[in-house]
This record gives C-alpha cells, sequence and structure tokens, in this order.
C-alpha cells in the first residue's frame, strides 16, 4: 500500500511537471526580448552591472533586472561581484556574428509564438493560419502569405539551425557504401545534401527544390566548398523530371503534404529509381526519434500548412511498401529525427 506520504510527494512532482509545461512559454519569449534587445551581445563585449545594462540599452533598472533575473534562471547570464555575464552556451549560440548563432531560428520561432495564440482557431477549423504550404505544396516557394521573399529567407535561415543538429548524424547512419549519385528533394538549406557530400567523399549529390530556395542552397554549398560535388538545380519535385540516381533522399519532405499526395511522391521514386535503388526518408518520426519535439511538430505543421502532419514510421512504412519498395530497417538518427530505409 502506498503510504500518505510517498502520495502526497507523488502528486506535488505530478502538479510541479504540470506548472512546467502550463509556464514554458516564459522561457521562449525571455529569450526572444532579449535577442531582440541586444542583451548577448551587450554582455558579449564586457561583464556589466545591471545598472550599466540597462543604460546601454536604454531601459528602467526594473524590467532589465526581470529579464536578467528570468536569464539567470534559464543558466543564460551569469553573476560575479555585482554583474552579469553571457554563459558559455549563450556566448556560442546567441550572440550575432557567431558561426552557431541561433538568432535566426528564434526569430522563426517567434514568429510561431504569434501564430499560436491562435492555436486553437486552428484546431477547432482544420484550417492553416498562414497558408505557407497548400494541398499541392509551398504556396510561395517556402514563404507565408503576405511574406514574400524574405519570408523564404527567414525559413531557410531557421532550418539550417535545425538541419545542423541532424545532418551529420545523417550522413554517418545513411547506408551509402558503394552509391555514387544522390538526389536531394525538397533539399531546402542544403545542409543535408552537404553533409551527405562531406561524409561521403565518392558521392555526387543533385538537390533540388524551388528556384528561390535553390537560390539560397546554392550559396550554403559554396560556402562549404562542394560545388564541384552538389549541383543544386531549381525543381517541382512534384512535377518536373528527376536526373538519374542510384538513392533517393526525403529529408523533412513528406511531412508538409496530405497523405494521397505523400504517397504518390514515394510511387514516382520507386517509378524513377533502378532496380536495387535507395530510398531514404529522414523526418521528425517519433517513435524513433528521442526528443519531444517530434511530437509537438503537427500543431506547427497545422498553423502553417493545408494539409501537412507529423508522418510516424509505420505510416511512412506502408507508403514504402505500397510503392512497391522494400524496406531495409529504419534508425534512430538524432534527438530530433528517425530514418526508414528501403530498396527497390
Amino acid at each position: 500500500m502506498t503510504s500518505p506520504q510517498a502520495a502526497q510527494a507523488s502528486a506535488d512532482g505530478d502538479s510541479s511537471r504540470v506548472h512546467s509545461i502550463l509556464t514554458a512559454y516564459l522561457q521562449s519569449k525571455a529569450v526572444f526580448t532579449a535577442l531582440d534587445l541586444g542583451v548577448f551581445e551587450a554582455l558579449e563585449e564586457r561583464p556589466r552591472t545591471l545598472a550599466e545594462l540597462a543604460r546601454g540599452l536604454e531601459l528602467e533598472e526594473r524590467p532589465a533586472r526581470a529579464l536578467l533575473v528570468a536569464l539567470k534562471g534559464l543558466d543564460l547570464v551569469r553573476t560575479e561581484g555585482g554583474t552579469y555575464r553571457n554563459s558559455d552556451e549563450a556566448s556560442r549560440y546567441l550572440v550575432a556574428g557567431r558561426p552557431e548563432y541561433m538568432g535566426g531560428f528564434a526569430a522563426h520561432q517567434n514568429t510561431h509564438f504569434g501564430h499560436f495564440s491562435r492555436l486553437d482557431e486552428a484546431v477547432r477549423t482544420n484550417t492553416s493560419l498562414n497558408q505557407r504550404v497548400l494541398k499541392q505544396g509551398y504556396r510561395d516557394q517556402g514563404a507565408a502569405a503576405g511574406e514574400g521573399r524574405e519570408g523564404t529567407g527567414r525559413l531557410i535561415q531557421a532550418m539550417r539551425v535545425s538541419s545542423r543538429l541532424q545532418a551529420g548524424k545523417l550522413a554517418a547512419a545513411a547506408p551509402l557504401a558503394g552509391v555514387r549519385r544522390v538526389v536531394d528533394l525538397g533539399c531546402g538549406s542544403g545542409d543535408y545534401s552537404i553533409a551527405l557530400a562531406t561524409h561521403h567523399p565518392e558521392l555526387k549529390v543533385t538537390a533540388l527544390d524551388y528556384p528561390a530556395v535553390t537560390d539560397l542552397a546554392r550559396a550554403n554549398v559554396r560556402e562549404a566548398g562542394l560545388a564541384d560535388r552538389i549541383e543544386v538545380r531549381p525543381a517541382d519535385i512534384m512535377e518536373d523530371p528527376w536526373p538519374e540516381t542510384d538513392a533517393v533522399l526525403l529529408s523533412h519532405v513528406l511531412d508538409g503534404y496530405g497523405p494521397e499526395r505523400a504517397a504518390h511522391l514515394v510511387k514516382r521514386i520507386h517509378a524513377h529509381l533502378p532496380d536495387g535503388g535507395l530510398l531514404l526518408v529522414h523526418s521528425h518520426m517519433p517513435a524513433l526519434a528521442t526528443g519531444l519535439f517530434p511530437s509537438m511538430f503537427g500543431l506547427i505543421l497545422l498553423v502553417n500548412t493545408e494539409e501537412g502532419e507529423v508522418r510516424d514510421v509505420d505510416e511512412i512504412r506502408a507508403w514504402v511498401a505500397d510503392a512497391g519498395f522494400r524496406e531495409t530497417g529504419t534508425r534512430t538518427v538524432s534527438l530530433l529525427s528517425g530514418l526508414l530505409t528501403a530498396t527497390k
């Protein structure tokens, strides 16, 4: 029998966890605000007192103190001798100009934050709030309604941050021994193509996506010094022809489509590949990923797309089998993703 004390402790533990969930929005919004104000850049220049930081950012001390206390609680800011400084983590990821800066990703998530104040509307009506992805595909090459090309750029920058958490691990997990040509359908920022080419020196990659997206991906490929091995081409992956290849990569592509369009794309890949050709499906699969985000990602798709959903491994497995592929395995790739491989 459970003692009253143990029962109370269990109840307290449960309520604390729920309390943390209900107040989690405060954490992200505190960081978004600090990034917008330039807090991390100011503290990276030198440690500052509260008064110095408030004066430099043209803030009253009371709101500056509230924000610093929050950032200290998140261990992004630390105190020493009456001054505040960045933690190592904040210096690495939250200071503009650093190689691994996540400010663009944060800005994209802050946009989501605004949309999510109307999440109940999207849930009740099953209607995308910003129409980024329509039933037939992206409405404006990655931009949401009213965003224009700046919206495409923000999306690709946000994708780069997420891709860097997964791309190297995907490249290491992908069974590409003996494969010489890969087509990366819906290449986005190009980071998955870059990782594959870097990890597999004999590999040639053709990366396909909408014209506005490939302009950005091509620049990333050049920056990586891989333009001789990665060809970036504009294409509608649902309609336009693809080059001959030994393998096809679908990384975070199927989630954006409804089941009919997703199954159609898998069948089109099967028809295109030679016998023995390889399909790699990499995505936020909650059954394979080890983190929480893949389970949350469906809400982002609800707000941004007309038919998109998180496609877990069993649904993808059914499309692959129906298309005629022979599944060859599944595995966890990262905190955020899993991989299903199949052979024609």
